[in-house]
């Protein structure tokens, strides 16, 4: 069949010859005419070379006769390559000519795609044509729609192919030769719907196409044997002729699988952070974990193994597989430090890529020989492990095996790094409440047997000191043995209070929670009172305020609460008591006082033990720091809250909620 004739889009072909070299400019010209340019002004000269072959200049401005030339002066142009295009002696001469704004060493390369360009222009002109005459359009346009980076099909009105580009041979996996019939049938035979159905000839894109209408977005998965899935987004229009008859349809397709990994993977980050966040353990966490990452990679088995710095081993600490995917006796319990796979990740803190599995160059040692092609036979091809850390120190590794061949090294390492930074926010955010819990337990341990141990000698003072009072009748040794009962029993208060603040913190005080009038509580704490004569105290307190409490431990509560109060308004001043039901299930307690109060600094350690302000710590005013961390934990004990007021002036203002009704 003759081909039709076009006329030369000798723009596009410029374009196209400056793209392939990766440079700004380019211009087709013959004698002192431009007959297509990209990047270059019309009025611009271009120098002719008439050498009759290819010629390169790596730096103008080292080339003798181009000083001041419009080249360099209007358009910077540094280095330039010029091939001339095949004609026969009786044609004019034609040059490709492609320029760049720095200097450049033109390679091989270079030129071999510059005079491919050239003698596309060439190749077929019919020997009637003058400059930018006509030439024969198949072979110019097979070789435009060959250098595309998207895929293109195109098929007549009864559904023939009459093209499929070398891009899209590539996705598909088909080779230059096979004819377009049979390349689409096997094209075809590729493509799955999203759920994994076959593609039938009318569901494919162009075909739907032929019906007159655009088709959008449609996606595909691509289903090579032993290569792993592609996914495809093509779009499809129909083609007409100039009287408006249907000629056939066109459709672009474009490998989107590098998206959509992205997107999956984006998906499963934030499962990752859902389910770190809601995780007490790694044991608990583990196995959901690695089955978003598997499912995120389509791979059918991932691993995690954490270091064991006492036993200087790698530990399995869980491992997920797909549905019959069995390779639960391929996962060792123990993995030596720079051993292959894990171990050797472990060692150099470095991601290990094994594209295949079967490559020798990447089993080198028996034991990874063993394991690599035990696992290709069953069915799996390719590894990628990389550590997981805690800036350098590396906590664990994280394991994947995937079962097609995979090159996307780059993508898929980038990826899963992201997950391991994760995983070792995690661990290390595990590792470090692990010690404060473990810390926190060996102070309370510490505080208790303190507190029993020093119980026992002070109850024996305080018997001795009690019948040295009954027997001695001097006025002076009197007030010694009164001074030494009063210190004693200010420290046996200490150590009551910081035995049932351990033990408050530890869970082991349980509240016996019944109806108690808050009124009647906060009228008898201020009537035992007695507070000097320069502190004045007011209440604002309902007739009865019912709420479910311990009796005892609410007690407790407001006497620390007023004993504070009064003791930081050591110049005199006024405390006033408030309570009131806030809404139908809260009561609200408040003590406020215009005393010393709280610096700014101190405020967030308010409720630490032993903590005291800097106003109270550098005068006289007594204090353990005991007070306030004791009332918060038995008011987090009843299911409430404490806190400063941070808008009173002057003084202080502590605030406690209760919840009316017993939660248990």
């Amino acid at each position: 069949m003759t081909a039709s004739l076009v006329q030369v889009p000798w723009d596009a072909v410029a374009r196209l010859a400056a793209r392939l070299l990766g440079a700004p400019m380019a211009v087709i010209s013959t004698g002192d005419a431009l007959l297509g340019t990209f990047g270059f002004p019309a009025a611009c000269p271009v120098r002719r070379f008439g050498s009759g072959g290819p010629v390169t200049v790596g730096d103008l401005l080292t080339e003798p006769g181009f000083a001041g030339h419009p080249l360099i002066t209007d358009l910077g142009v540094r280095s330039m390559a010029a091939v001339p295009v095949p004609a026969a002696p009786d044609r004019p001469s034609r040059t490709v000519t492609v320029l760049d704004t720095t200097a450049r060493t033109w390679v091989e390369h270079d030129l071999a795609a510059l005079t491919e360009v050239a003698a596309m222009l060439g190749d077929g002109e019919s020997p009637q044509a003058g400059p930018g005459g006509p030439i024969e359009a198949r072979g110019f346009v097979n070789a435009l729609l060959d250098s595309l980076q998207v895929g293109v099909l195109a098929v007549d009105a009864d559904r023939r192919p009459v093209l499929l580009n070398r891009m899209l041979r590539r996705f598909c996996g088909l080779d230059d030769t096979t004819p377009p019939v049979q390349a689409l049938v096997a094209a075809r035979g590729r493509l799955r719907h999203l759920d994994g159905r076959p593609y039938l000839p009318a569901e494919m894109a162009v075909v739907r196409a032929l019906d007159g209408r655009s088709v959008r977005d449609v996606e595909a998965v691509l289903r090579v044997p032993g290569a792993p899935d592609r996914y495809a987004l093509t779009n499809a229009e129909p083609v007409y002729g100039a009287t408006g008859e249907l000629l056939g349809a066109v459709s672009t397709v474009r490998d989107v699988t590098e998206r959509r990994r992205r997107e999956r993977f984006r998906d499963c980050e934030l499962e990752m952070t859902r389910l770190l966040a809601a995780a007490d353990g790694l044991d608990q966490v583990a196995p959901p974990l690695l089955r978003a990452i598997g499912e995120a990679l389509d791979w059918p088995h991932v691993a995690l193994f954490v270091v064991d710095e006492v036993a200087g081993v790698l530990r399995t600490a869980a491992h997920w597989s797909a549905p019959g995917v069995d390779v639960d006796d391929l996962v060792p319990e123990r993995i030596p430090r720079g051993d292959a796979g894990p171990g050797f990740v472990w060692a150099t803190g470095r991601p290990l890529w094994i594209p295949d599995l079967t490559d020798p160059r990447y089993t080198e040692t028996p034991e990874a020989h063993a394991f690599a092609h035990t696992a290709a036979e069953r069915g799996l091809r390719a590894s990628l492990t990389v550590p997981v850390c805690d800036g350098a120190q590396v906590l664990g590794v994280l394991a994947t095996l995937c079962s097609t061949t995979e090159y996307d090294e780059f993508l898929l390492t980038g990826l899963l790094d992201g997950v391991a930074a994760q995983l070792g926010q995690f661990l290390t955010r595990l590792r470090s409440r692990e010690l404060a819990m473990q810390l926190n337990q060996s102070r309370n341990d510490f505080l208790t047997l303190a507190g029993h141990e020093l119980r026992t000698p002070l109850t024996s003072i305080i018997s001795y000191t009690t019948l040295l009072t009954d027997e001695l009748a001097d006025p002076d040794q009197q007030q010694m043995i009164a001074a030494v009962r009063r210190n004693v029993g200010h420290l046996q208060r200490i150590i009551d209070e910081l035995l049932e603040l351990t033990a408050l913190e530890a869970g082991h005080h349980r509240i016996q929670a019944r109806p108690t009038d808050l009124t009647a509580v906060v009228g008898a704490a201020v009537h035992d009172l007695r507070p000097p004569a320069t502190v004045r105290v007011h209440t604002d307190l309902p007739a009865a305020l019912i709420l479910d409490a311990d009796e005892t431990r609410l007690r407790q509560i407001v006497d620390q609460l007023l004993s504070n109060a009064v003791k930081y308004c050591p110049g005199g001043g006024d405390v006033r008591v408030t309570a009131a039901y806030d809404g139908p299930d809260v009561v609200e307690l408040a003590v406020a006082d215009t005393g010393i109060g709280i610096p700014e600094g101190d405020r967030e350690l308010l409720f630490t033990r032993f903590h005291r302000g800097a106003n109270a710590r550098h005068t006289a005013i007594p204090g353990n720091g005991l007070g306030l961390p004791l009332a918060r934990g038995l008011v987090e004990a009843h299911g409430g809250t404490v806190h400063l007021d941070p808008a009173h002036r002057p003084g202080t203002r502590i605030v406690v909620r209760l919840p009316r009704h017993s939660r248990e």
